[in-house]
C-alpha cells in the first residue's frame, strides 16, 4: 500500500514471535531425510523446529565442521517433515550435502540396515532462531551416544 501523503510503499510490521524457549547452548538430535530422488537433507523433529526455529528468519546460519555457511528455511521448512536440504558455504557451493557425503550418513532404516547404528545429527543453538553448530554422532540400536565430531 502506498502513503496517499509522500507516496512511499508502506507495509504492515508482521508481529514478531520468539520461540518458545530456546537459548544458546541447547542441544537437540535430527537425523537425516532422504528423497525420492536419493538427495539428502537433516530432518528436524516437529517439537525442536517449533521450539528452535521462527518463521521471521528466512535463513539461518549452520557451522559446519568450523566453517559458516547459509541455508534458507523455505516454506516447506514449515510444513511436515520440516527439511533442510541445502546450507551454502562462501563460495556458494553446498556445504551440508558435502557434509553428509563425507560422513556417509543416512536416513534411519538405511543406516540400521546397513551400518546397524542410526545416524544422528546434533544441533547447537549458538544465537536463538539464528545460528546453530552442527556434529554428528553414532547410536546403535541399543546403546547410548557412541561417537561424536
Amino acid at each position: 500500500m502506498f502513503c496517499p501523503n509522500c507516496r512511499v510503499l508502506t507495509s504492515i510490521p508482521k508481529e514478531r514471535k520468539a520461540p518458545v524457549a530456546s537459548v544458546a547452548g541447547d542441544l537437540f538430535e535430527c537425523t537425516i531425510w532422504q528423497a525420492s530422488n536419493r538427495s539428502r537433507g537433516i530432518d528436524i523433529p516437529l517439537g525442536h523446529r517449533d521450539r528452535h526455529f521462527s518463521k521471521d528468519f528466512e535463513m539461518i546460519v549452520l557451522y559446519i565442521e568450523g566453517l559458516r555457511s547459509i541455508a534458507k528455511l523455505g516454506s516447506g521448512f514449515w510444513r511436515k517433515p520440516a527439511v533442510i536440504r541445502k546450507a551454502l558455504g562462501d563460495d556458494g557451493k553446498d556445504k551440508l550435502g558435502k557434509f553428509i557425503e563425507k560422513h556417509h550418513l543416512l536416513p534411519p532404516d538405511q543406516s540400521l540396515k546397513e551400518k546397524g547404528i542410526v545416524d544422528i545429527v546434533i544441533f547447537e543453538v549458538v544465537v536463538p532462531s539464528e545460528e546453530f553448530k552442527i556434529s554428528i554422532a553414532e547410536r546403535a540400536e541399543s546403546e547410548g551416544v557412541q561417537d561424536a565430531s
